[in-house]
């Protein structure tokens, strides 16, 4: 389990360009992706009657969501996570899957087995809950990181959303339906 502060805000795109330039010169990019620059696709998960949906609509200090997640569109590397956020605290539990693990999560109570041990436990709350695809997100990420400390600075732009389905972490640059207006990041 890993635990964080978060806080997000939202930049114009003048804004985002001149921090962009101030972080590139402080900061060093992301190991991940080219010049800490990626692709993040997410597949989240709800309940029949959206719980994490109306948890999050509704503002409360806790809220929790069960996700899916790609980075760059690789089947060879995805996140199972289920996120407690609490105020401005973050728990994240992670589990490494493939793309060929996905069909474990379908799969019968009993052979759950099929996915790698660290999944199992999510796989179950996920299972237990009745939770099923619900939204699919999409955007670009550039991300830095405060050398020597665990700080991170990440902006993400170009959101849009895509249908609730698991082939759309494999796919890169989906059509979908734009979530920022105004080239808001």
């Amino acid at each position: 389990m890993m635990e964080r502060h978060e806080e997000k805000y939202l930049l114009s795109y003048g804004q985002y360009v001149l921090l962009r330039q101030k972080a590139a010169a402080l900061l060093e990019p992301d190991s991940h992706g080219k010049n800490g620059s990626y692709t993040v696709t997410s597949l989240y998960y709800d309940d029949p009657l959206d719980t994490a949906l109306s948890e999050k609509q509704e503002g409360l200090a806790r809220h929790t969501k069960f996700r899916l997640r790609t980075y760059d569109h690789c089947g060879d590397f995805v996140r199972l996570e289920k996120k407690v956020k609490e105020g401005l605290i973050t728990q994240k539990h992670t589990a490494p899957v493939t793309r060929e693990h996905l069909l474990g999560l379908g799969l019968p109570r009993w052979e759950l087995g099929a996915l790698p041990q660290e999944a199992y436990p999510l796989a179950l709350q996920m299972r237990s809950g009745g939770l099923r695809p619900a939204v699919a997100v999409q955007y670009r990420r550039d991300a830095y990181l405060f050398p020597g400390t665990d700080l991170r600075l990440t902006f993400d732009y170009d959101l849009r959303v895509l249908p609730p389905e698991e082939e759309v972490l494999f796919h890169n640059r989906m059509p979908g339906i734009p979530v920022l207006e105004g080239n808001a990041v």
